[in-house]
């Protein structure tokens, strides 16, 4: 299977283009809020460096 995935960024906010679509996502290392390619919102929660995060995904 072919995947693709191209992440542009300014700042804070980043855009990622999919084959399933547009996805976006606002925050930094710690803590990010976004829509995922296919629509789901959620918010994450990572410490970095160590492999450890939380997500949370919400309906629709």
């Amino acid at each position: 299977m072919l995947r693709f995935r191209k992440t542009f960024g300014r700042g804070p906010f980043r855009m990622t283009v999919t084959r399933k679509g547009l996805g976006w996502r606002l925050g930094g290392r710690l803590f990010r809020f976004g829509v995922s390619p296919d629509g789901r919102r959620y918010i994450s929660f990572g410490i970095p460096g160590t492999g450890l995060y939380w997500i949370k995904h919400f309906n629709r």
